[in-house]
This record gives C-alpha cells, structure tokens and sequence, in this order.
C-alpha cells in the first residue's frame, strides 16, 4: 500500500507543468532607436536576457505578480520598473544617457586653469619657467594672459582696471598674505614664491566662486605638487646668486628643503643703471615642504618659507635739493601653511586648512623712517557633498586675523597706529548639472568684519552650456566686497567695505592642444575710498566709484605644428573711477586700453634647445600734469617689449639658461614725477618714472643630482 501511494506521488509531480508566463518589449534611446545588447531581467532572480539588433527582448519566467523589472546598459542610466506578470506582458523602456563628469560641461567664464585636466588652457610650472620676459616669475607669466595689465614699475598683477590690492591669493586653498617681495617706488618685485613649487594654477578675472572673497577684481589658486616619488638634490648656479635644495621620498612621503642666497651687486656693477646702488638687493632664503599621502586616500602638506632681505640706493631726482633721495629697505618676512585633505566615504570630501604670515618692513626715505609689522592668519575648513554625479554642494567656514602696525620714525619722534581686524566668513555653493551640456552654479557668502562692523551678503551666480563636443558658452556674476587699503585703515576705521559687481560672458572651444577664447566684462564699483590727505582721518570717506568694461581674446596652439608652443592674447578696456585723492572721474594711471602679448616657444631637437621670444605691447597710460588743465589728461607713450630666452640641455640633468627682457632697449616710461612749487618761469619741472635700467639679462646653470626626470621630455 506505502508503495502505491509513493508511485503515485512520483506520477503526480512528474507530470505537473508549472505556469511559466512570457515578458517582451522593447529598449530604446532617448530619441527612439533601439539599443542593442540591453540586460533586462526580474530584480532577484536568473530569468532575463539581452536584447536584439532592434532593442526588443521576450522572456519566460514563472514568478507571479508584482515584480521590478531590471534593464541597463553601458553608457546609459540603469532602471527599474514595476511590472504586473500576466500571460503576456508587454513593456517598452526608454533610457537615459548616463552622466560623464569627465566629458560635462565646466564653467570657464573669468578663468584660466592648469591641472592635469586641463593642460591645453593656460599656463603650468615649466610654462611660467620658459616664457621669456617673465623671469621665472609667476605674475610675470600671468601678465601675458588676457584680462592682466602690464604695470612694469611696479611688477604686480593688475587685473581689468583694478589695482593690485584687488587680487587675492591662496596657495592650497589657504591665503598667501605678503606674496610679494620688499620693494619701494620705481623698483619692480616679484614673487616670493617658485613656480615649482606648484602643480596647478587656478587664474579668475572675476566673476569667481563664493568660496573666495576680500577681492574686487582677481583670484589666484596655486595648488602645491604632491608627494615627488624620487630623492634628488639640485644645485642653481645663476648670474644673480646660488641655489641649493634636496627632495627625500619615502613610498607614500616627500620631505624637500631649499635654501638661496641672491646678490645684485655684483651684476648692477656690470649693467649701466639709472639708480645709484650703494647696496644691490641681498637676500637668503629657505624654503620646507613635507607631503604625505594617507592610508585612506588623503593628503596632508606643509609648507613653510622664510626670507630676509635689504637693499639701498639712490635716485636722482629734480625734486630734492640735494639732487637724490636716499632709500633704504630691509625686510623679514615667515610665511608657513598646512592643509588636509581627505575623503569622507565614497563621493565627499573634507577639507582643513591655515596659513600664518609675518612681514617687517624697514623703509628709510632720506629723513623719514617707516617700520611696518604685519601679521596675518587665515583658518579655513570645507566640507564637499556629492549628493549625486549632478549635483556637488560645497560649503565651509574662515576666519582671517590681520594685525597691522605702522610706525613714522623723523626728527621729532616716532608716530605709531596700529589695527587689528577679525574676517569670519561661510559661505555654500551648489553644481547643479541639468544635463552634460548644462551646468548652473549658485552661491552665497557672509562675511563680518570686526573692525568696520559690517555684515555682508555676497551672491554668485555662474553657468555654462556646451554647444558641442569642444565648444561652449559661459556666463558668470557676483557681488564683491573687500576691506579698504591697509594705509587707510591704518588712518582710520570709520569707513565701509568697498565693492564691485561682476557681469561675465565667454566663449570657449578647446581642441587637439588648440585653444580659443572670447570673453567680454563689465565690472561695477562702488563705495570706494575718497580722502584729501592720507594722514587726515577727517577727509576719508566711502564716495568714489567706476567701471571697468571690454573684451579679451585669447589664442594657443600647442599641438598644430611640431616641437612648436605659441599664445596670442589681446585686451581692450575702458575704465573709469573717482577714488583716492582724484578730484573727478578719471582712468586711473594704471589702466591701459589695449594689452597685447605673443609667446612663442620652440624645441631644436639636434639643439637640445628650446628657445622663446615674447612680445609684449601696452598703449600709453594716463597721468596728471598740473602745468595743464584738467586731470589726469596726458598720456604715456607705449610699451614695447621683445624679450629672449634659451634653455640648453648638454645633458638629461643639466639646464643651461639664458634669458634678456626688452631686447630692443625700448624707453619705457611710465608716468612723471612733478615738483610741488614753480621754477623762474612758472612751471612744475617734472621727471619720468622708469626702470632702474632698461635691460635686465641672467644666465644660470641648473644640475639636477640622484634619481630624476629627463629634463628633455619637460622641454
């Protein structure tokens, strides 16, 4: 009987079919066409299978009811669907193209960027190294690009009809206060730090991101290298003075230590100069770096630099009695910043860093002294959220510290004022990509000033739209505030923050190594400071404003003919301003209308050599003659430059380099210097502003010692 009842159990079961129900469609592309080679399947089980030439699929299964319905395919988003399981279902699935962050469209209005993204666009170490004219220096570079203003005797980065106040710094992130070396009226500086020190460069003539402030025109982002994978030592002979430094790797560290010692003296002796130098410019200098690479993905940097220096000469002049004035500068300045970076989970990422400077400047001006401690310090944290590959918000919280001093040191006695200033800002700002051909940027700053007692709401707002696979359009604007000069503060405290209003429009395409921009800007002054004396609190107040308006273009080629590296950038500009002591609206004495500059660069391969030549046009400037009526109505003649350099490699580690500015020994002038009664006739003598001497010429050789590079690849 058990056996009976077994069998026909076996008999049961072996002969009942299961339900099996079918499930086709069909997947297509946003505009219809069908997608071949799409996975569907039901969520949680085997039963699936790909589609066909035309994006249809059938299938069987035997689950029942409500199911998710599962299809994906490389380059588009996946999807699920519900769907009810009947004899027959009948489903069609259109999807959408996935988000590239790599391919999207990225904002360029008002920036220049070098990363390892963005090689073809501007400028990067070794490009500011070799462009002849700017003498390894970093604003020199810059000042070939569009949107800058060549001010030659001053050496500082004059941005669309601002002054070089307005254009703020930071080195990782974190503000590089007193970038610029010690110098006095008629000496060019430059900066205090080497392009290689860096591995990117972030350039913004406005209408830049609501993570910055304190700027009315610019801002520049340096972002340090990280850890270097070799040790090496290298040694810098130059015409000018003597480098030394040394690199320590470690797997996952990087230790690096320069010291230099520069001396003027011996080359003003060589080269005829307009000054009398009784001590050419002297100067040591250190320089520590340390990175590290963390276990988790993050970075943690230092950066750290110290620098002395002096210098004293005389300048002849029909504005002195005695035919000269005595000028004296000694100068300390310490500067060290840290930062760390590091990832929070898979797709955010957090960010702490602070910088400290001090400068002492010691100036003596025939019988005038000035000595002026500066302290500066900046803690900044950030916190970056990627809700989605569309949509990034970044937001964070500083606060910036400035004690500044100022002491006047005559025959009398010495006059002190002094200030200290606390800058607590957040701000937070949204990417939002609504598609890869459409990104909308939207932020917000608030920042409090202590000393001023001024709360400020600052928005931005930017976006870009890509036309097609290498073109695009970008518009950005913003509002801006920043602290009065620190001379007028020093005077007084009873001012506003002065600010300046951003409209931004560019276009850009990028190609093959080729790159072509137009942008055209308005920029909108206003509450800027106004005083009759700078030693009088009682005449300052927040009257003047202005405008800056015009267009610059820009053009680089660096893969269209071989070994060959050239840019070509153009600006016009109208600006006007009624600040400082003008008494009417005016251009102000360093703005220029038109800015013109070439750099060409070639590699000789038999040569070992590359070899540039930069030239560099400014039309004239005005400046106030008081023998005329009017103000501010005479112009300048225009500069003209033609610059020169040479690498020469004899060796994989040795650099041979040899660089001259202003070949053509143009008279450069940059304005004039009035006397303060009239001579026998009734007439203001006046003298021109110019350079020490019309050329400046350095040749250096560098050796680098150990495991290193190929110097030629770079080149």
């Amino acid at each position: 009987m058990r056996n009976t009842f077994l069998l026909l159990t076996i008999c049961f079961f072996g002969f009942t079919k299961v339900q099996a129900y079918s499930i086709s469609g069909t997947v297509t592309d946003q505009g219809g066409e069908g997608l071949f080679g799409a996975n569907v399947y039901l969520k949680d089980t085997y039963d699936g299978t790909t589609t066909d030439i035309d994006g249809q699929f059938q299938f069987s299964t035997e689950e029942q009811g409500e199911q998710i319905l599962i299809v994906s395919f490389i380059g588009f988003e996946a999807i699920e669907q519900n769907i009810t399981i009947n004899d027959h279902s009948e489903v069609t699935i259109q999807l959408k193209e996935a988000f590239n962050t790599i391919d999207a469209v990225t904002i360029s209005a008002g920036t220049f960027e070098a990363s390892d993204k963005r090689k073809v666009v501007v400028l990067q170490s070794l490009d500011i190294a070799t462009t002849a004219g700017a003498t390894a220096d970093i604003t020199g570079a810059l000042n070939t690009l569009p949107g800058t203003q060549t001010v030659g005797e001053s050496g500082r980065l004059f941005v669309r009809g601002g002054t070089a106040e307005e254009t703020r710094i930071y080195i990782d992130g974190a503000e590089a206060s007193n970038y610029y070396g010690a110098s006095t009226s008629g000496i060019p500086t430059r900066s205090r730090f080497s392009p290689f020190l860096f591995k990117g460069t972030f350039f913004s003539t406005g209408g830049y991101s609501a993570e910055y402030g304190q700027a009315l025109s610019s801002a520049l982002i340096l972002n340090t290298l990280d850890v270097d994978p070799k040790s090496k030592v290298n040694l810098s002979i130059m015409s000018v003075g003597l480098e030394a430094s040394a690199t320590k790797s470690w797997s996952e560290r990087s230790l690096y230590g320069k010291i230099g010692y520069i001396n003027l003296n011996p080359y003003n002796n060589l080269i005829d100069q307009r000054v009398n130098w009784i001590d050419g410019s002297v100067s040591w200098d250190g320089t520590l770096a340390y990175k590290h690479k963390l276990d988790n993905g993050g970075m943690f940097k230092v950066l750290a630099m110290g620098n002395q220096s002096s210098f004293r000469l005389q300048q002849e002049t029909i504005l002195n009695d005695k035919g000269y004035n005595d000028v004296a500068m000694k100068n300390q300045n310490g500067f060290v910043t840290t930062n760390l970076n590091v990832p929070v989970g898979e797709k955010d990422n957090f960010y702490l860093g602070t910088s400290a400077s001090y400068n002492f400047d010691d100036q003596q001006f025939d019988s005038f002294g000035f000595e002026s401690p500066t302290f500066n310090y900046h803690l900044k944290t950030k916190f970056i959220h990627e809700f989605n590959p569309k949509q990034v918000l970044n937001s964070g919280a500083e606060v910036f510290v400035v004690h500044a001093q100022r002491d006047l040191i005559d025959s009398v006695g010495r006059f002190s004022q002094e200030y200290t200033n606390v800058n607590t800002a957040v701000y937070s700002e949204l990417d939002q990509y609504l598609s890869e051909s459409l990104v909308l940027r939207g932020g917000v700053r608030l920042s409090h000033q202590s000393l001023l007692n001024e709360l400020k709401v600052e928005p931005r707002l930017s976006m870009a739209y890509k036309l097609n696979e290498a073109s695009q359009i970008s518009f950005a604007s913003g509002l801006y505030y920043q602290n009065p000069n620190q001379d007028y503060l020093l005077t007084t405290d009873d001012l506003n923050q002065e600010s300046a209003v951003h409209y931004i429009l560019n276009y850009q395409r990028a190609k093959d190594q080729k790159v072509f921009r137009i942008e055209t800007f308005l920029k909108d002054y206003d509450e800027l400071v106004t005083y009759n004396n700078l030693y009088d609190a009682t005449g300052f107040a927040n009257s003047g404003d202005g405008y800056a308006y015009g267009w610059d273009v820009f053009w680089r080629d660096r893969g269209g003919i071989k070994n060959l590296d050239y840019w070509v950038s153009y600006s016009w500009m109208k600006s006007e301003r009624i600040f400082r002591d003008f008494p009417e609206k005016s251009t102000p004495n360093f703005s220029s209308a038109h800015n013109f500059s070439f750099v060409l660069k070639r590699f000789f391969t038999s040569l070992k050599s590359q070899m540039g030549v930069t030239y560099s046009f400014t039309s004239g400037r005005p400046y106030e003659n008081p023998n005329l009526d009017g103000f501010n109505e005479s112009m300048t003649r225009a500069y003209h430059d033609l610059s020169y350099n040479i690498a020469y490699l004899p060796t994989a580690n040795v650099i041979i380099y040899a660089s001259a500015t202003n070949l053509l020994g143009s008279d450069q002038v940059f304005g004039y210097r009035y006397a303060s009664s009239p001579n026998e006739r009734g007439v203001l003598d006046s003298e021109a502003i110019r350079l020490p001497a019309k050329r400046f010429l350095f040749i250096g050789c560098f050796i680098t010692i150990g495991a290193f590079n190929n110097q030629l690849d770079n080149l």
